[in-house]
């Protein structure tokens, strides 16, 4: 027989009325009983425990009842709650430092002190030292300009050998102290600390900071030079003895320091571009441009293109003749794909390279605007002057540095050569000079210098190659591994399909990467292991084969259209060999978004196709633009994929596009169409609880970003009436409540 709780409680008023507490205790219990979420009459039955003198059961009620307020985040309803529990147990130490806390997440500190206290002296008459300091802890918390009270307290952890609690209370008072510019005392403090954990990094930095700003972080460098000689592959530590060098304004140690941190960890590029700020602001351009050479490359890939730009502009304006400057101001136009500025920056750069008798760098750059502007017979002219006083032999053709794409080729990195670096004033200097790769043109034909663009570093002594000329120029086998940083990346891009799902796209794009760099291993493996995921896919192990050589042979085909001839074929002509180039990726710095070209490149073209086909494309698509941050161009294709299907079609297709539409516009700060697609969502039919509340829940955000807080708040009590614990429904009724 099923419960009537209705009737328990008529039943339990009833009793009340008469006098018959007992009774009504009855039936309170049983309603509790069956109903475990009736906090109302849970409290009552507390209230009702209190008068029967039952001190016990009133406080288990009551404690049930405050805790579930203070877990919904009503954190005054618990506090009067507790208030009652005190008022039974006036002596509870758990009852103080509950109340406590609920003060505490309340915003009233002051209050929260005050119970904080009396546990705190309860835990001390007791002997119970160790729960005393860490109530002490927590009043010192409350107060962040009470620095006094940690100070107090580290020393109490010292006493008690609490070694760990003692460091973090001297950290945190070094790191009070430093936020009030008393960075001496700061440094007093954490000299306390690290005498508990002397190589930690984050007392370190405070270390290093505060003796930066007392003038002396000459003695930080000393010290961490000396934790270095303990663990000298320590990142974090090295990174800390740059920072120290360059307040100390010891930048030649600082630029050894930033090259040992880059050979331990490549990432920390950025930091030779900091010292480069610091080479040009102190008026040295040569330096400056030596480390910008080191990090050219992984600047303009890491998306710094702008700022490696600003800097090697300032360089020129403090030294216009900077030979290195200019080459690097070429890099970077190329970069950009901008044929007026690069041929700029070249003329520059002939100009530069004839003053100082810079032969190599004239003829390079003589070659490149030959190719450019081919009208302009003066640089040719030049070249041909150059070449017969020096004799150079003529060189027709030679391939344009910007339709090549300048990065294209083996690029100067440090990691690539980092044995070859010398430290500022040591001998010998380093010298930066363009890569040149030979191919030959024509069976039988002398070799042809082919430039590639990138910068090499060698030594002063070595004498320059002898160009080789390429068996099978066609398969693009690199003579050694200074490829193996752009291959790198270019498998990074395969992996990005991968992980995507686009396993076509991913198994083209690693043909094409074999036929650019030859028969490599990575190469292979990442062949082996896109087939093998297409094959668990397929759910059909014995068809991979097939697969894999439709796949070989449609990139072998689409090979044959773009790579350039072999040495037997005949030399095609140079503006046939500009158009068989490789556009630059989507993804690189600086260059800009074709989305026309990326939709084809994804393979995701396909306006022939069935509905099924076109929901697909449309949706995979915005997928692939939304994560590339692309916006506005995701919502034009998840709306043509909603356009494709109905909210009723028996799938959750229409469903996924109307939520990431709703999604797409409140990044654009566009609430109100938001609020459209969202509604539109709950035209799906059957939809599922977890869905209907997902989607009141977004629909609440957008009406508070649009303003409407009536219905916002009317949307989160929505679900918050179906589920008090949906993410962060209750704080956000609790401020709409507060706040409007």
């Amino acid at each position: 027989m099923s419960f009537d709780k209705t009737k328990a409680m008529r039943n339990a008023e009833k009793y009340l009325s008469q006098g018959k507490i007992r009774a009504a205790i009855g039936e309170y219990e049983q309603v509790v009983k069956h109903d475990t979420r009736d906090i109302g009459t849970l409290n009552m039955l507390g209230d009702l425990y209190s008068k029967n003198s039952d001190v016990t059961s009133a406080i288990l009620c009551y404690v049930a009842v405050a805790d579930h307020y203070g877990n919904q985040g009503f954190f005054q309803k618990a506090i009067a709650v507790y208030n009652k529990i005190s008022r039974l147990d006036p002596e509870s130490v758990n009852v103080w430092q509950k109340l406590a806390e609920l003060h505490k997440k309340k915003g009233s500190p002051g209050e929260a002190k005050q119970h904080y206290q009396r546990v705190a002296d309860h835990f001390e008459k007791s002997g119970r030292r160790i729960e005393a300091l860490a109530v002490w802890k927590e009043i010192a918390q409350l107060d962040p300009t009470n620095t006094d009270a940690y100070l107090s307290l580290a020393e109490s952890y010292i006493n008690e050998n609490q070694l760990d609690d003692a460091f973090d209370a001297f950290t945190e008072v070094a790191r009070r102290l430093a936020a009030k510019d008393r960075h001496d005392e700061a440094v007093a403090a954490i000299e306390k600390a690290l005498v508990i954990r002397k190589d930690d990094t984050a007392a370190l930095r405070i270390f290093v900071d505060s003796q930066a700003a007392l003038g002396c972080a000459n003695v930080a460098a000393e010290r961490l030079a000396a934790i270095l000689l303990e663990s000298p592959h320590s990142r974090e530590v090295i990174s800390l003895l740059a920072d120290a060098h360059i307040a100390a304004g010891q930048i030649d140690e600082a630029e050894k320091t930033v090259i040992r941190l880059v050979e331990l960890d490549p990432a920390n590029f950025p930091r030779l571009l900091e010292l480069g700020k610091i080479y040009v602001e102190a008026g040295d351009a040569s330096s400056a441009a030596r480390v910008l050479s080191m990090s050219s490359e992984h600047l303009l890939v890491g998306g710094q293109a702008e700022e490696f730009d600003s800097l090697v502009t300032a360089l020129l304006e403090r030294d216009p003749a900077n030979l290195e400057g200019l080459r690097l101001k070429s890099r970077y136009c190329s970069w950009q794909r901008d044929e007026d500025a690069l041929c700029r920056s070249l003329e520059r750069l002939a100009s530069a390279a004839r003053d100082a008798g810079a032969v190599e760098d004239e003829r390079f750059a003589l070659q490149q605007l030959a190719g450019l502007r081919p009208q302009e017979t003066e640089f040719a002219e030049r070249l041909r002057e150059l070449n017969a006083e020096h004799g150079f032999d003529e060189v027709e053709g030679t391939e344009s540095l910007f339709d090549k794409r300048f990065l294209k080729g083996p690029a100067a990195s440090f990691d690539a050569h980092p044995e070859e670096y010398t430290a500022p004033g040591e001998a010998p200097p380093v010298e930066y000079h363009y890569n040149v790769e030979a191919v030959s043109v024509d069976a039988g034909s002398e070799p042809v210098e082919e430039v590639t663009g990138g910068f090499a570093v060698v030594e002063p002594e070595a004498a320059a190659p002898e160009p080789e000329v390429a068996a099978e120029p066609a398969a693009r086998e690199p003579a050694d591994d200074s490829v193996l940083p752009q291959l790198q990346k270019e498998i990074e891009s395969v992996r990005f399909y991968i992980e995507a799902g686009y396993l076509e796209l991913a198994e083209k794009a690693s043909f094409e990467l074999k036929n650019d760099y030859g028969d490599r291993r990575e190469i292979a493996e990442l062949i082996d292991e896109i087939r093998s995921l297409a094959a668990l896919l397929n759910g059909d192990v014995e068809t991979e084969g097939a697969a894999a050589d439709d796949a070989v042979t449609e990139t072998a085909e689409t090979a044959s259209e773009t790579v350039p001839e072999t040495a037997a074929a005949s030399a095609p002509e140079p503006e046939a060999e500009a158009e068989a180039e490789p556009e630059p990726e989507p993804e690189m710095a600086g260059a800009a978004y074709d989305l026309a070209e990326l939709r084809s490149e994804l393979g995701l073209d396909d306006a022939n196709g069935s509905a099924n086909g076109d929901f697909e494309t449309y949706f995979n698509t915005g997928t692939a633009y939304k994560e590339m941050g692309l916006v506005e161009e995701a919502i034009k294709e998840f709306q043509a994929a909603a356009a494709a299907v109905g909210p009723n079609d028996g799938t959750r297709r229409f469903f996924a596009c109307a939520n990431l539409l709703g999604f797409c516009f409140m990044e654009q700060k566009m609430p109100g169409a938001a609020l459209t697609w969202f509604e539109r969502a709950l035209e799906t039919a059957e939809l599922s609880r977890e869905e209907k509340q997902g989607i009141w829940y977004e629909l609440a955000m957008a009406y508070e970003e649009d303003g409407n807080f009536e219905s916002a708040g009317r949307y989160f009590e929505m679900v918050y009436s179906e589920d008090a614990n949906f993410r962060d429904v209750s704080e956000k009724l609790k401020s709409l409540s507060v706040n409007h």
